[in-house]
């Protein structure tokens, strides 16, 4: 999930999402101010930044101070996209829920970027589940991953939503936490879901229709792009160039953002850090084409093969490095 003050073609539904968010902040500013004697609030150095985190109440000593240690865990594994955490000074305010309140089996049912005063993550966490299990959990890394991207417009979502998506399994993958063979069996699943979710949309129409009625088209087709953009500029540069260079140089130059990018001036944006472009073909070849993008023959290509419940990694195929190199964030 990744929320934002937005800019809507309605001022209408501007006003109303606009005191929505005001009220959100409002009710965890005031959990915030009633628990502050008890709160835990502390810093946490990573690569490249300084997250101020803190831990609102119920939460025991003990439990709140393993979890600024997962936190500090799960925001290192972003640095491994670049060496380095997107936002040198983001905020993370870490909820306590339980179970019951949300439903679900997650020791992170919910999760949130905000972006209305600097950027600030939402963590709701099951206090009830055993720290060991937050770490094999990637709605942190998730998360995490948005400070990759500025704010995209609404109509465009699928491309933060997307990305993240990826990440997500990239990145948990590099930091150990997934095998190879789980993370690309992650990805392969995610793009089947998103396949089979409303084929009569485009990618800019499913963004639209919004996350209720789109969900898996939204996050796995933006997923899929950020594949096979990864896939491409590493075969044509010869490793040189990767998505994670690429967003290394939009870090560099534009994050953090203050305002809302659409997607091709995102995508015009990334072509700049390239050799040959790269993100407006793909935009314009897939943004308002109904169906999704076409990930079989990439997969096929990097040796990713399903069977059954598994993948199994084919060693000799075609773009097995490039796979090999995507899988331990390294250039080939």
């Amino acid at each position: 999930m990744h929320f934002a003050a937005v800019h809507s073609q309605s001022l209408w539904r501007k006003n109303v999402r606009r005191a929505l968010y005001v009220m959100v902040a409002f009710v965890l500013s005031t959990q915030s101010s009633a628990t502050s004697r008890n709160a835990l609030v502390t810093e946490a150095r990573i690569p490249g930044a300084t997250l101020h985190i803190t831990v609102l109440q119920p939460v025991d000593e003990k439990k709140a101070a393993e979890l600024v240690d997962w936190l500090r865990s799960a925001s290192t594994n972003v640095s491994l996209a670049y060496g380095r955490f997107p936002n040198p000074s983001a905020s993370v305010i870490v909820q306590p829920t339980n179970r019951r309140s949300w439903g679900g089996k997650s020791p992170v049912p919910f999760g949130r970027v905000m972006r209305d005063d600097g950027e600030r993550i939402e963590l709701y966490v099951n206090v009830d589940r055993p720290i060991e299990d937050f770490y094999g959990d990637w709605t942190a890394t998730h998360e995490f991953s948005h400070l990759m991207l500025p704010y995209v417009s609404r109509r465009h979502k699928w491309i933060s939503e997307g990305f993240a998506s990826y990440y997500q399994n990239v990145l948990m993958l590099r930091a150990g936490h997934y095998t190879a063979p789980e993370a690309w069996k992650k990805l392969h699943d995610g793009f089947d879901r998103g396949r089979r979710s409303r084929p009569e949309l485009s990618l800019n129409d499913a963004a639209e229709a919004g996350v209720r009625r789109a969900r898996m088209k939204i996050y796995w087709s933006g997923a899929a792009i950020a594949l096979l953009a990864d896939v491409q500029l590493r075969e044509q540069s010869g490793g040189r160039e990767s998505l994670d260079t690429a967003l290394d140089e939009l870090q560099r130059c534009c994050l953090p953002s203050t305002r809302t990018w659409s997607g091709p001036e995102l995508f015009a944006k990334l072509d700049t850090f390239v050799h040959e472009p790269v993100f407006m073909p793909l935009y314009r070849r897939y943004a308002n084409e109904a169906g999704f993008p076409d990930v079989e023959p990439a997969l096929g290509r990097l040796g990713v093969e399903i069977r059954g419940n598994s993948a199994r990694l084919q060693q000799g195929a075609e773009l097995a490095v490039i796979r090999d190199a995507i899988s331990g964030g390294s250039t080939q």
